[in-house]
């Protein structure tokens, strides 16, 4: 079985990545996943609230009681978070839940989620799925992980720029995560110029997916 194709697409928050991966998805029967799917499923099922909180763009940087600390259901967050001198009443977004718990996850072993979904990858490969779009790469650890699931040559990095992106709240603009997604090395760049069919054409226009078509039409890989 040959190593199956990943298409990890990393930019700043609002760029479009999410959207350049729906093209692949429609147009060339990829499967996306996330390095954030494990995170996500956890703060859920810890704050005991519905996913569309986490993944809603118009809300996700919108602070609301819900999501404060202290309606955590883990007390070792929460004690992680006191010794952290953070504020467990105050009102939190979606986005801030997410980098923090993921920095608590992480706390001792960085590969934490990047194992998990790589993991996961592997799993749906030895079922038959060949190709794959993730929509979140930020950390190198990450990009390690990727690199351990198919070799150089099956594994692209594609940058996607937007001029212009909402610029985030301070109290999650600095955290490490958008920091390191902005030095990950990137094989191939997209300009997204809010223009669904430009970004679509400039995404079927990667030289790795040249030569391949939908599956279901006679390609395989």
């Amino acid at each position: 079985m040959s190593s199956p194709l990943i298409i990890a697409l990393t930019g700043a928050p609002g760029a479009g990545k999410d959207s350049a991966a729906t093209v692949l998805v429609n147009r060339m029967a990829f499967m996306t996943i996330a390095f954030a799917d494990a995170l996500r499923r956890e703060i859920c099922a810890t704050w005991r609230i519905d996913e569309r909180m986490l993944t809603n763009r118009a809300t996700k940087e919108l602070a609301v009681p819900a999501l404060a600390i202290g309606n955590c259901g883990d007390p070792a967050f929460t004690r992680w978070a006191y010794d952290g001198a953070m504020s467990l009443h105050t009102p939190r977004s979606a986005r801030w839940v997410m980098q923090h718990w993921g920095d608590f996850q992480r706390r001792y072993k960085p590969s934490y989620y990047a194992d998990i979904v790589t993991h996961w990858m592997e799993r749906y490969a030895a079922q038959g799925f060949t190709r794959f779009a993730v929509t979140d790469l930020r950390y190198p650890i990450e990009l390690e992980a990727l690199r351990r699931v198919s070799p150089s040559d099956r594994l692209h990095v594609v940058r996607i720029h937007r001029q212009q992106t909402a610029r985030l709240p301070d109290e999650t603009a600095g955290h490490n995560s958008e920091r390191a997604a902005t030095a990950l090395p990137a094989n191939f760049h997209v300009s997204n110029d809010d223009t669904l069919a430009s970004l679509a054409a400039d995404m079927l226009a990667l030289p790795p997916l040249q030569g391949l078509q939908p599956l279901g039409t006679g390609e395989t890989a």
